[in-house]
């Protein structure tokens, strides 16, 4: 059985491709084959870290270059809330931004129920400002066939890739520098950072007052952040293999060493005092300006989290760094997992040509640049990093460098059965991380729950083929 997902691994992937859009920064035309008089495109959007600004320049622009089409917008944070409802009831939007871990589970029961329009043919097409070039020759490697975008086993595209990023351990940059500390590479490593933070000279001022920092803290409430160290920490334990057998929720797949050695670091994180005390009654917003401020010293995150806390204090001289997460031994190749979000047209779409269109004037060189200039953002396009380079942030743009002591990693479990009731994401983090990091559950209950997930899933698909 051919496996619904693709494990992309290439390193410095970022820095390594050229690739060049020709057409300057004109405007893209439209090709004449979906835009035609009196259109009207219904589109919706997730407004997350990287704001509106960028969709509503998209939605300017696209008009400007299809004249009679008009463009109607909802994007909100909860948009998946808004589109519950309205899709159940039978009314679709043309196309949707969001992604598929998003909280609100709209998208995982798309995948489950099918709801995907096929846009193959949508990236065998030309991209619009480069004739002679495929749209899937432009894509980064390895993000088409992944589940991201082809979720079941018939080689066909259904969600098209958005933006990609790093995802590793945030810190102030200026303060490492400023102290002289090392970035830690092994576990070992990383729990001694914890003495330099004891040191009195090291303690930051909180409200008039100086406290001892805090070695670590995450989004609480939201614990699924902790995947962006989990998941690299189990790779360089194991290695790729092991994720695999993971993503297929292969019994057993989580009781084995590797796994148990790096739940052991993230039941140390809480039983010997190197967590933000709070960390779990904080959402990720909450948990991200403590770290900003001086409070811990490393939360996991993406590249976003500059744009998303741009207007959130921080300590003096405060710049963004990323490291990938900790080996359980010196050599052991470091993983860094990342980031692919999706924009995707629904079976039912009542104008699915103009959402085509739509969705390939997305892919030229001036959405590329929008989304660096407005948002801060990289799309999941072939140096697209450089193509935005003049707009992003000296720290947006210096996490890529990440990717220089890292594999990039890309992954995601196997599509669900359809009659699954299991949420493993929920099972693995909401569920029971929490309670395992402070201790109300051991490393045995909490891998035997895991398991207990995989059994049901395995069951499920018996019974589903």
């Amino acid at each position: 059985m051919v496996k619904r997902f693709v494990l992309v691994v290439s390193i410095m992937f970022v820095f390594c491709v050229s690739l060049v859009f020709s057409g300057g920064g004109s405007q893209a035309k439209s090709s004449g084959t979906a835009a035609q008089a009196s259109q009207v495109l219904n589109i919706a959007c997730f407004e997350g870290g990287y704001g509106r600004t960028y969709w509503e320049d998209m939605v300017a622009q696209f008009e400007a270059t299809h004249p009679g089409v008009k463009v109607n917008m909802v994007i909100d944070p909860e948009i998946g809330q808004i589109l519950s409802p309205q899709t159940a009831a039978g009314e679709w939007p043309d196309f949707i931004y969001m992604a598929v871990g998003e909280h609100s589970g709209f998208v995982a029961s798309m995948i489950k129920n099918r709801e995907f329009l096929d846009i193959t043919d949508v990236f065998e097409s030309e991209v619009l400002d480069r004739p002679g070039t495929k749209l899937k020759d432009i894509i980064l490697a390895g993000t088409l066939t992944s589940s991201y975008c082809s979720p079941y086993e018939d080689g066909k595209i259904y969600l098209a890739p958005f933006n990609t990023g790093p995802y590793g351990l945030v810190y102030n940059k200026t303060l490492f520098e400023q102290k002289g500390w090392r970035l830690p590479r092994t576990w070992d490593e990383f729990f001694a950072l914890n003495e330099e933070l004891k040191k009195p000279e090291n303690f930051v001022e909180i409200d008039g007052k100086k406290v001892q920092r805090s070695l670590f803290t995450y989004q609480g409430i939201y614990s699924s952040y902790l995947e962006m160290l989990l998941w690299p920490a189990v790779a360089g334990a194991g290695g790729l293999d092991v994720i695999a057998d993971i993503l297929t929720y292969k019994p057993g797949s989580f009781d084995i060493p590797a796994v148990r050695a790096v739940l052991e670091n993230f039941v140390k994180i809480g039983a010997q005092g190197y967590l933000m005390e709070g960390t779990v009654a904080l959402n990720h917003t909450q948990s991200q300006a403590d770290m900003m401020m001086g409070k811990a010293l490393f939360i996991p995150n993406g590249n976003w989290m500059e744009g998303e806390m741009a207007d959130s204090p921080r300590e003096p001289g405060f710049t963004f760094g990323m490291v990938a997460a900790p080996t359980i031994r010196a050599g052991q190749d470091h993983y860094v997992l990342s980031s692919l979000e999706e924009f995707f047209i629904p079976k039912q779409a009542k104008n699915p040509a103009l959402a085509k269109e739509f969705l390939k004037f997305l892919y030229t060189k001036p959405s590329i640049e929008s989304f660096a200039k407005n948002a801060n953002g990289v799309f999941a396009v072939k140096d697209a990093q450089e193509t935005g380079k003049q707009y992003l942030s000296s720290g947006t743009y210096g996490m890529f460098s990440i990717y220089n002591n890292g594999i990039f990693m890309l992954m995601d479990f196997e599509a669900l059965p359809a009659n699954t009731k299991v949420d493993i994401k929920h099972v693995i983090f909401e569920d029971n991380m929490n309670l395992l990091i402070t201790g109300r559950i051991t490393v045995n209950e909490y891998i035997k729950r895991i398991e207990a997930g995989f059994a049901e899933i395995t069951s499920d698909k018996a019974r589903a083929n």
